[in-house]
C-alpha cells in the first residue's frame, strides 16, 4: 500500500475518533443540563418550587407526559389549582401531542378552570371535547352541565344532555326550573310541557312530582293533586317533609282530616322514624285526639327517642293538662339519657353536609334529591319490626 494511502487512513480516523468524543461529551453535558425526575421528597415535602421548575422542565420530554398529567390532577385535588393549571397550561400548549393525549390534557385544564371558577375558559375547552371524535365525549358533556348547572343555564343544560343515565337527574331538573319559572308566569301550559320532560328524563323524579301537585292545585283538580303527593311518598316517605304541609292543606279544603290521619298512619307503621312519628302524632292532637297522640308518642320514644318527639309529648301534656307520677317521669329520664344528639335541620345522604333548610341540589358535593331530613336517618333497629307486628296485632 502507498504511504499515501496509509496517512489518508490514518487522517480519517483521528478524525473520526475527534469528532466521536465530541459528541459524547455534548450526551454528558446536556444530562448534566436535564434535571431528574422530580422525587419522593420532592412531591411529598415543602420544596413546592423547585418541584415545580422540575415539572416544567420536563415538558420536552415526551415520556414524561402522563407522569405531568397525573401531578397537575394530584395539585388539584389538593387545592392548589395554580399550580394544576400551570402544569396542564404547559402540556396544552404542546404541538406534538396526538389527538387522544391532547384531550385528556384539555380536559384536565377544562377541570382546573372549572373548579377555579373560571367559568369562560371552561366552557370553550368543554365544547371544543363535545364536539370532538375522542372517547371523552361523555365526561366532557357532564362537566360542562355541572357548570351551567352553577349558572343556572338550565335551557344549555338540556342541549348539552342526554337521556344517558349519568345526566338524567340534571336534565330532569334542568326541566322543573324551567316548570318553575313558566308557573311564575302563569303559563300553565308550558310548565305542564317540561313537567312531562322531566318525567320523561327521571319517572321518579320528586321534585317533578311536587311540581305537578301544585299545578294540580292551580288549576283546580284537587284528586290529581294528591296522585302525585301520593306518589312522591311512595317513592321516599322520607319527602313527607317537603310534601306534609300541601297534604294539610287540600285534605282540610275537603274536610277530610280522617283520611289524612288514616294516610299518616299508614306512612308511620310502613316507615317508622321521628318525621312519621311526629306528623301523625301532631295530627291527631291537633283534631282532638290528645289522649291518643300522648300514648302513642310515650310508647314510640321508648322505642326511638329523638328531642322533637318529647318536645311534642310535653306540648300536649302541657295543653291537655296532664298530672304525671313519679314513675312516668323517671321513664321520661330513662329515654332521655338515650338521647345522644339533636336532629334538626337536613344532611345529605351522599356527603354528610349538614344545612338548616332544605335543597333540592347539595350545596357542598352537587347531587340532586340527596338532601333528607335528619329525623328521617335514626336507626331504629329492631324497632321497625316491632312496630310493625305491633300494627298487625291490632288489626
Amino acid at each position: 500500500m502507498p504511504e499515501s494511502s496509509i496517512f489518508i487512513l490514518v487522517a480519517l480516523a483521528l478524525a473520526f475518533g475527534w469528532l466521536m468524543g465530541r459528541r459524547d461529551g455534548r450526551r454528558q453535558a446536556a444530562r448534566k443540563k436535564r434535571l431528574p425526575y422530580p422525587s419522593i421528597d420532592m412531591l411529598a415535602g415543602d420544596r413546592q418550587s423547585e418541584t415545580m421548575q422540575t415539572i416544567l422542565s420536563m415538558a420536552e420530554r415526551e415520556e414524561a407526559i402522563e407522569l405531568q398529567l397525573s401531578l397537575g390532577t394530584f395539585y388539584r385535588r389538593r387545592g392548589e389549582l395554580e399550580k394544576a393549571i400551570a402544569i396542564h397550561q404547559s402540556l396544552f400548549a404542546r404541538p406534538d401531542l396526538d389527538k387522544n393525549l391532547g384531550a385528556e390534557v384539555q380536559l384536565a385544564l377544562a377541570t382546573d378552570y372549572l373548579n377555579a371558577g373560571l367559568y369562560d375558559r371552561a366552557e370553550r375547552l368543554l365544547l371544543e371535547l363535545t364536539k370532538s371524535n375522542t372517547g371523552l365525549k361523555l365526561e366532557a358533556s357532564e362537566k360542562l352541565v355541572r357548570l351551567y348547572e352553577e349558572e343556572q343555564e338550565w335551557k344549555k343544560v338540556l342541549d348539552v344532555g342526554s337521556a344517558s343515565k349519568e345526566m338524567a337527574k340534571s336534565m330532569a331538573y334542568a326541566c322543573c326550573e324551567l316548570a318553575e319559572e313558566a308557573m311564575s308566569d302563569n303559563d300553565w301550559a308550558k310548565a305542564d310541557k317540561r313537567i312531562k320532560q322531566a318525567l320523561r328524563f327521571d319517572g321518579k323524579c320528586i321534585r317533578a312530582l311536587l311540581i305537578e301537585a301544585k299545578l294540580a292545585e292551580q288549576e283546580g283538580f284537587p284528586r290529581r293533586m294528591l296522585i302525585s303527593l301520593k306518589e312522591i311518598l311512595d317513592i321516599d316517605p322520607t319527602q313527607l317533609v317537603v310534601v306534609l304541609p300541601f297534604l294539610q292543606e287540600v285534605y282540610e279544603a275537603r274536610h277530610r282530616p280522617e283520611e289524612l290521619e288514616s294516610l299518616l298512619r299508614k306512612l308511620w307503621i310502613e316507615s317508622p322514624m321521628p318525621l312519621t312519628l311526629h306528623s301523625y302524632a301532631g295530627h291527631l292532637a291537633g283534631h282532638g285526639n290528645e289522649e291518643d297522640a300522648i300514648q302513642l308518642l310515650t310508647e314510640s320514644l321508648i322505642k326511638v327517642p329523638t328531642v322533637e318527639g318529647f318536645a311534642v309529648l310535653l306540648e300536649q301534656l302541657i295543653k291537655h293538662r296532664e298530672s304525671v307520677s313519679v314513675d312516668y317521669l323517671a321513664l321520661v329520664k330513662q329515654t332521655l339519657d338515650r338521647l345522644r344528639r339533636h336532629s334538626d335541620g337536613y344532611h345529605c345522604h351522599s356527603c354528610g353536609f349538614q344545612a338548616e333548610k332544605h335543597h333540592w341540589r347539595c350545596p357542598s358535593c352537587k347531587r340532586w334529591e340527596s338532601f333528607k331530613p335528619n329525623m328521617a336517618r335514626a336507626n331504629l333497629g329492631n324497632a321497625q319490626q316491632a312496630i310493625k307486628a305491633e300494627a298487625a296485632h291490632a288489626r
